[in-house]
């Protein structure tokens, strides 16, 4: 038997990819892979009771405990390949990693690292932390975090300075920490296609640093995932949340407004995502956010040096470098900033939400709320 351990990126093609997996759990057990399952979410509370974020993500450390250690009991009864993972264990510190692998100890591991390229990651991470609850403009991201990176530390879970966009971005320095536990030979990295690529692409890449056959799965056949939202849309978001003013707990936040509302009426005003790019082809009004061009001297030096460090190293690549260039907006390209969309009212949706989360679950009061 193996394990192949998928530690993200976030945002990174890793929703489209625990999707594809969840949906085939049976044909890939029929091929001889096993993807376990032992309850809805077991892959993301194994993570999180890894990271020791439970209270992060709304979570109670009961709901997680236990749970890294029965999956690595599971794999350890299947002969043959395990996939497991989650992009939350992308982050992990060295001691992290070595909990993560201790449970595993004389079974052949492999870790994959996916990673994007840096301009879509930029507001890819910008549009999440909105969807988190975040009120920040794009502008603010970038003054508080693109520009303020403070060096390698363990980050901010961690009690590092680093801010969080770089930690959780810095591929090169993760394949260095998973790098404590498992040879470099056997840490890949698999870089995530390029704009105008399809999404099949990102799972042959994978299945090929996993080492198993792409063609036990339809890499077709799992619908758009993680939708991604338009300026407009954006901007309203930052509002509302405005406008909440922390009345919601975290766990109600998350499934009342960044599922419900951001990722469900939000996201349906347009074509929202596709299935091979965690946040989307699309966009809710179909003006998409890009990274400015402000940024292509500071991202692209940042590349070259991951790029230069990279080559220094023993691990596999799957896919072509050059797709981690920084794909960014043109000169004259909308700013990600945007005003939001006239006639809307905040603060009437926000109180509307809070209303929601705290009376009974109505048919279609969503759609009410939010001019589709």
């Amino acid at each position: 038997m193996r394990v192949v351990l998928h530690v993200g990126l976030p945002k990174t093609g890793t929703t489209y990819l625990q999707s594809l997996l969840a949906t085939h759990r049976d044909a890939l057990r029929a091929g001889g892979v096993l993807h376990p399952f032992l309850r809805p979410g077991a892959m993301f509370h194994a993570a999180v009771e890894l990271r020791g974020s439970a209270a992060k993500f709304g979570l109670a450390e009961a709901e997680v405990a236990g749970t890294w250690a029965a999956l690595c009991a599971r794999a350890r009864e299947h002969d043959g390949p395990v996939l497991l993972g989650h992009e939350v264990l992308a982050g992990a510190t060295p001691d992290q990693v070595a909990a993560a692998l201790a449970p595993l100890e004389g079974v052949e591991v492999d870790v994959v690292v996916t990673a994007r390229d840096l301009g879509r990651q930029a507001t890819a991470h910008w549009q999440e932390e909105v969807k988190l609850g975040d009120t920040r403009s794009f502008a603010d991201l970038e003054a508080g975090e693109l520009r303020a990176d403070t060096g390698r530390d363990l980050g901010p879970d961690a009690g590092g300075s680093r801010p969080h966009f770089w930690h959780a971005q810095d591929w090169s320095w993760a394949l260095e920490r998973w790098s404590t536990a498992v040879p470099a030979d056997r840490v890949h990295l698999v870089v995530c296609p390029g704009p105008g690529r399809e999404p099949a692409e990102l799972w042959r890449r994978f299945a090929a640093a996993a080492r198993i056959d792409p063609g036990l799965v339809d890499a077709a056949a799992v619908p758009p995932a993680n939708p991604s939202l338009g300026r407009a849309e954006v901007a309203l978001l930052r509002a509302v949340n405005a406008g909440l003013a922390d009345r919601l707990d975290r766990s109600t936040y998350l499934r009342v407004v960044k599922k419900e509302y951001a990722e469900g009426e939000l996201a349906a005003r347009g074509s929202g995502g596709s299935p091979g790019s965690s946040s989307g082809s699309g966009a809710g009004s179909g003006d998409r956010p890009r990274a400015p061009h402000r940024l292509h001297g500071l991202l692209d030096g940042v590349t070259d040096r991951w790029l230069a460090e990279l080559a220094a190293t023993d691990h596999p690549v799957h896919g072509d470098l050059a797709e981690l260039r920084p794909v960014l907006g043109g000169p004259d390209d909308p700013d990600p900033d945007a005003p939001a969309p006239p006639g809307e009212d905040p603060v009437r949706i926000a109180d509307d939400l809070v209303a929601r989360a705290r009376g009974p679950r109505r048919r279609g009061l969503l759609r009410r709320m939010v001019r589709g």
